[in-house]
């Protein structure tokens, strides 16, 4: 089994530890490809940035995705699961949607714990698209930048669980690309259970490619 993982960032650094953590949570013999926009915003920081690399992430999708038997988008509150869904039969799975889809099997309300305050409007409104704003009980953010978040793990988790410990959801959702990987770290830190977006996607990309199941549409 094949899955990409586009992050719609291009630092380097944050492109390989999503293909790190998420080779460390797929099967034995699941292949992870991680790929980043050639072209657009090096780090999304709000709504500008975020539409701007959908067109880079979307070519991703075009010039990688034939070759995968599914595909995780790597980037959360992020549009163009739609639209990437539009250009391969295969499934297209969206961070944003699979950490609350596991979270809400743990507890009735959840709170994402993002990167940075401009990150917050970007996730609540994807929220809203997605009909994900009933149970989500708050938007936090850490303040911590991509570069933050992959530059120095250990104080990264401090902060993330920090933040986690003032949340009134039941479960904490890591809202950012750059935190995969934490979140046992950050459960372990707060007492509290974490979910991941992307290994909860590779762990739904994966159920859904051994189930033989395909988008509605697809050829």
């Amino acid at each position: 089994m094949r899955i990409l993982v586009v992050n719609p960032n291009r630092v380097g650094a944050c492109t390989e530890l999503i293909r790190q953590a998420a080779q460390a949570v797929a099967s034995s013999g699941t292949e992870i490809v991680a790929a980043q926009p050639a072209s657009g915003p090096v780090e999304l920081t709000g709504q500008r940035e975020v539409l701007l690399s959908a067109v880079g992430v979307l070519d991703c999708v075009a010039r990688l995705g034939g070759e995968a038997d599914a595909v995780v988008l790597a980037g959360f509150g992020e549009p163009g699961r739609e639209a990437a869904q539009e250009i391969i039969g295969a499934p297209v799975l969206d961070i944003t949607e699979c950490g609350p889809a596991l979270a809400g099997l743990l507890g009735r309300t959840y709170t994402v714990v993002t990167s940075t305050e401009r990150a917050v409007p970007v996730v609540a409104d994807r929220f809203r698209t997605l009909g994900l704003d009933g149970r989500c009980a708050e938007i936090l953010p850490t303040g911590l930048g991509v570069p933050d978040l992959v530059k120095d793990r250990d104080a990264a988790v401090e902060t993330i669980a920090g933040t986690a410990r003032r949340a009134s959801g039941e479960v904490v959702v890591l809202g950012c690309g750059g935190m995969a990987g934490l979140a046992g770290q950050v459960a372990r830190a707060t007492g509290r259970p974490v979910v991941d977006g992307l290994t909860a996607a590779i762990t739904c990309a994966e159920s859904l490619v051994r189930l033989g199941v395909r988008p509605f549409g697809a050829a």
